[in-house]
């Protein structure tokens, strides 16, 4: 059961509209850990798959982060030729062209999650950036979760953020519940 969630959902399902309609939108879901990235991405998902293509993938805490960790998760979903040139390590330039192919190719809207984006390899932020750069122009909604308390200026991700286009930028953060939201769950 989701407790003051109805504003961060009705943000993505906005974003979701305007991405079936041609302008992807890349919606950033950040919260400290444990407020609920997860349900609410939860929750949503089990919406949108209804009409939408959603393809789901997590960044790792490795100490050796696995390159393009979320990709991988989502690989099969986006087509034998991602998976094959992923499964050859193909270099970037044959293999973000690919993704977006994919993407652009799908007749459905595409939603595209990743999760815990503040453990990105260098390899998955630089796919965030070349589709992120892009989105505007596809039926697609990518979702990125993160906590905000671990992406500080410094952060590849916060820079990623800053060379997305603005217009195309949803910022969904979660508030932690209310006295009132606690004695409901409780």
């Amino acid at each position: 059961m989701l407790v003051e969630r109805e504003e961060p959902l009705s943000a993505l399902f906005l974003a979701l509209d305007e991405a079936r309609k041609g302008q992807g939108r890349v919606a950033l879901v950040m919260g400290e850990a444990g407020i609920g990235k997860s349900s609410v991405l939860r929750e949503f998902v089990s919406s949108a798959q209804k009409d939408s293509s959603v393809h789901c993938g997590a960044c790792e805490a490795f100490f050796t982060a696995r390159a393009l960790g979320p990709l991988h998760d989502v690989a099969h979903g986006l087509g034998p030729h991602v998976a094959e040139l992923l499964r050859r390590s193909a270099p970037p330039e044959q293999l973000f062209p690919a993704v977006l192919d994919s993407l652009q190719d799908n007749p459905r809207t595409s939603v595209l999650v990743f999760e815990d984006m503040h453990w990105a390899d260098k390899a998955s932020l630089d796919l965030v950036r070349y589709l992120g750069r892009r989105a505007g122009m596809l039926r697609l909604l990518m979702i990125l979760t993160f906590r905000f308390e671990e992406v500080g200026p410094d952060h590849p991700l916060a820079q990623v953020i800053g060379d997305l286009p603005s217009r195309t930028v949803e910022r969904v953060r979660l508030q932690p519940l209310s006295p009132q939201g606690v004695a409901t769950l409780a």
